[in-house]
């Protein structure tokens, strides 16, 4: 066996061949592109995400002012609760010019016994059934004057980004009625 040495083995190597150069570029703009498209994804996401925080925070404000300071439809002789299922009132908000906010107030809605059993009312109910339908009736009417459900909706009027928030409020202005006659 013949030995080959160091020094004679780097002498003969007189650099690099431009096949070699090219691949090395373009495996360099290959991973350069990547981590590019990565950072940009990471910071459009970032962005968007704080966008979101934004929306979250405003949700959260306005849906604590409204349980702390409750409207006036929760109180005793406000008469009749004025839904705005179908369209939102939306009030601007002096911090955040460019947010605003809608408040909705719904009543807990439960259908009638007859609904929930699936089977028609009888004309002369038994006892057990008269009694069950005053029970359920009373849990129906006390149901309905003490939880209610609040939504806030909070909108970024240039995006159009909108953030739902709901929550149960009892009532507590409202009363227990007993009918057990």
């Amino acid at each position: 066996m013949k030995k080959i040495k160091l020094r004679a083995l780097i002498k003969s190597e007189e650099g690099m061949t431009l096949v070699e150069v090219t691949i090395a570029i373009f495996l360099f703009a290959l991973f350069i592109t990547a981590f590019m498209v990565g950072q940009g994804d990471n910071i459009s996401d970032s962005i968007s995400f704080k966008g979101d925080l934004l929306l979250k925070d405003i949700a959260e404000m306005k849906m604590n002012e409204v349980i702390i300071n409750p409207p006036q439809d929760f109180r005793p002789g406000a008469g009749k609760v004025d839904v705005n299922a179908d369209k939102k009132k939306f009030e601007e908000i002096e911090e955040y010019p460019d947010y605003r906010y809608a408040v909705q107030l719904f009543k807990v809605t439960i259908p009638d016994l007859e609904k929930i059993q699936g089977k028609p009312e009888e004309e002369n109910p038994n006892q057990d059934q008269a009694m069950q339908k005053r029970i359920f009736d009373n849990f129906k009417r006390n149901m309905e004057e003490l939880v209610w459900q609040i939504v806030v909706t909070v909108e970024h009027k240039p995006s159009g980004a909108t953030y739902d928030l709901s929550t149960w409020y009892y009532n507590e202005a409202g009363r227990i009625q007993l009918d057990i006659n």
